[in-house]
């Protein structure tokens, strides 16, 4: 609801999906949709083992992703954005601040795909960790107890709607495991870093960005280094896994002083094998990155 509030205020995001959208005819064909997910079909019967209903599942994920894919359908419908991944999107809108409306719907969209991607499905299956990556977390968290602890305090404190993320820095050999909050729709990827004016061009003036903006695409830092993919200081990590935090995802099924038992219950439905296919935990592996791997 923020994000449809912020359009609302900002005529020039209108104008920019309305030019956008006007560019096709109405009947032309979708180029995003929603991605499935494993047993997808039962999760829209009987909901997320464990963790939602099927009530839950259909407001957080059916109708909430198709809502973000249907307005970055509307969004990039005729521009050259229109054939790009959600990933690409989000490190190329953060770069321009009179597109901060497009940035944050193709953050949510990979956000919470990201976050739904990562739960385990299978009621049957206890997933844990590899034991690679148990002694990555026995490193940086001294135990896996201590990293829930910290990671749920962590999400369970924000207050406001947004992801906690489990993320893996690549500036040493191995590798750090770190927690990141983002918060409403803000990205965890290295490259979106450079959306970092001192306003947010949702509810400001679109024709004040030069004098905002010191870095994105019509920043100072830009102009003068614009080859990089990520804003100068910036540190690459690869996300691992994320719990979305938005009331919308949580408040059906676990009520207004739920937050903690939803969190505590996501945690309990991880889906630890994934987790270890995103990061990088051996020098056989390299430092090679799969956090671009998602649509």
């Amino acid at each position: 609801m923020a994000i449809i509030r912020c359009l609302a205020r900002r005529p020039s995001a209108l104008q920019w999906a309305a030019r956008a959208s006007s560019r096709i005819p109405s009947f032309a064909r979708t180029l995003y949709a929603v991605p499935t997910l494993g047993n997808h079909v039962e999760l829209q019967k009987n909901g997320v083992p464990g963790l939602l209903t099927a009530k839950g599942f259909q407001i957080a994920y059916t109708d909430y992703q198709q809502h973000m894919i249907d307005e970055l359908n509307e969004s990039t419908a005729g521009t050259t954005a229109e054939n790009q991944d959600t990933k690409s999107l989000v490190i190329e809108f953060a770069r321009d601040p009179t597109k901060a409306y497009g940035f944050n719907v193709a953050s949510m969209a990979f956000n919470n795909h990201f976050f739904f991607r990562g739960i385990n499905t299978n009621l049957n299956v206890q997933s844990r960790p590899s034991s690679d990556l148990e002694v990555q977390i026995k490193k940086d968290f001294s135990s896996r107890d201590t990293l829930r602890e910290t990671f749920l305090a962590t999400a369970d404190a924000m207050f406001g709607p947004g992801f906690v993320w489990l993320v893996q820095t690549n500036d040493t050999q191995f590798g750090n495991l770190r927690i990141l909050p983002t918060y409403l729709a803000g990205s965890p990827l290295s490259g979106a870093h450079y959306r970092q004016q001192p306003h947010d061009l949702n509810t400001h003036n679109a024709d004040s960005y030069q004098a905002l903006n010191k870095v994105g695409a019509f920043g100072a830092a830009a102009k003068q280094n614009p080859g990089p993919k990520k804003p100068l200081g910036g540190v690459d990590v690869v996300p691992l896994l994320c719990v979305n935090t938005w009331e919308h995802v949580w408040l059906h099924d676990y009520g207004v002083r739920g937050k903690r038992r939803f969190l505590e219950a996501w945690w309990d439905r991880i889906d630890w094998d994934l987790v270890g296919q995103h990061a990088t935990l051996s020098p056989r592996q390299g430092q090679a990155s799969r956090q671009f791997h998602f649509d």
